[in-house]
């Protein structure tokens, strides 16, 4: 099989010939990992994954801009409407600030930027760069074609990556001010997740028509803290789960997966994702009692799994992140299980364990 056809396997359940792996890696592992030894080659290449992505803008565009840059900071203006202070150039905590959707009387002047530009002109909102911190110009529609086209050629499985309903309307409202209008204005909770919704639809709409037809779409949508989901389970039907259902309906008539990245305990709307088209789970957080071995006995055939090899064990002893992995990786081999940390990987993590863990997980397939 090639990287395509062997996800594709995964997914469907179907026996792949060699174990599926792909990875995500914090802002600054890869540089401390080239620091240690690795070649300066592109990391899916040079570790042999499986995934390939591009990334939807489905934002209202505001103008996307620095604001400060200094002792190793970054504060910069985000399309999404916020503003945000990190580290410069390393994944840890963010500062969000500054949400432009303060009340109903802004929203009504911000919803009519999320649409789509008839204008063919108008820069593409589909790129090969990751979404976050985007501040090159994005291509023209044209050039986003050619980038699709190259990365198609790698044979590897292509995931367009985006933010979900939740994850979206956060950000231009502010998770604060969105938990209250998840109890006290959920109509206008799911306007707004509906409004995102109609432009991501429309962006892969466009994409289509232009020969952009990704194997899967990846919604990156935290539900849950370690212990729960953020707000009950009925609240999340009424409100966002409109929005995924007509997601996962467009996703299911074209023929395309649909995956879905969310932390934390989300086990009360599992039922509920796969009922909406939900095709893959990740990164099923074990700090949060997901696990992909139980997971599996409930679902069976129904749910495949991307991740839930625990990052804390990867910095512990070698015996402890081996017996993870003699748990694991077995579900792999009739299919529905993909290799993959249960978040991203820090640079806590050596170079070293890393190359070692991923060889004695292929080797526990092949055995």
């Amino acid at each position: 099989m090639n990287h395509r056809e062997r996800i594709h396997a995964a997914v469907g359940f179907e026996a792949p010939d060699r174990l599926p792996v792909s990875e995500s890696f914090w802002d600054g592992t890869i540089d401390a990992w080239r620091r240690q030894g690795m070649p300066d080659v592109d990391p899916a290449d040079f570790f042999d994954f499986d995934l390939i992505h591009m990334h939807l803008d489905a934002s209202p565009r505001f103008e996307q801009k620095v604001l400060d840059r200094a002792d190793g900071m970054i504060t910069y203006q985000d399309r999404f409407g916020y503003t945000v202070r990190k580290q410069d150039g390393r994944s840890g905590s963010m500062e969000f600030s500054d949400h432009v959707t303060t009340d109903r009387e802004a929203w009504d002047r911000i919803k009519p930027r999320f649409s789509l530009s008839p204008d063919p002109a108008e820069p593409a909102r589909i790129d090969d760069k990751s979404y976050f911190a985007h501040f090159d110009p994005y291509p023209s529609w044209d050039e986003a074609v050619g980038k699709y086209e190259r990365l198609r050629a790698t044979n590897r499985y292509m995931l367009f990556g985006l933010y979900g309903p939740w994850e979206a309307t956060w950000r231009h409202r502010g998770l604060d001010k969105l938990l209250l209008d998840v109890a006290l204005d959920p109509d206008w909770l799911r306007d707004m997740a509906d409004t995102y919704v109609d432009l991501v639809l429309a962006i892969l709409d466009r994409g289509l028509a232009l020969g952009m037809k990704p194997d899967g779409v990846f919604l990156i949508e935290d539900l849950g803290s370690t212990r729960s989901l953020l707000f009950s389970p009925v609240s999340w039907r009424t409100t966002i789960g409109p929005s995924f259902s007509r997601l996962g309906e467009f996703l299911g008539w074209h023929g395309i997966h649909f995956w879905m990245h969310s932390c934390g305990a989300i086990h009360p709307i599992v039922d509920d994702l796969v009922e909406r088209g939900l095709n893959v789970l990740n990164p099923l957080q074990v700090a949060a009692g997901m696990d992909a071995a139980a997971l599996r006995e409930r679902y069976g055939r129904r749910l495949a799994f991307f991740g839930n090899i625990d990052v804390h064990k990867m910095t512990g002893p070698a015996g402890a992140i081996e017996e993870e992995l003699r748990r694991k990786v077995p579900l792999a081999r009739q299919g529905g299980y993909i290799l993959h940390s249960d978040h991203s990987v820090p640079p806590t993590v050596t170079f070293e364990r890393y190359r070692w863990m991923l060889n004695t997980a292929r080797g526990l397939f092949d055995a």
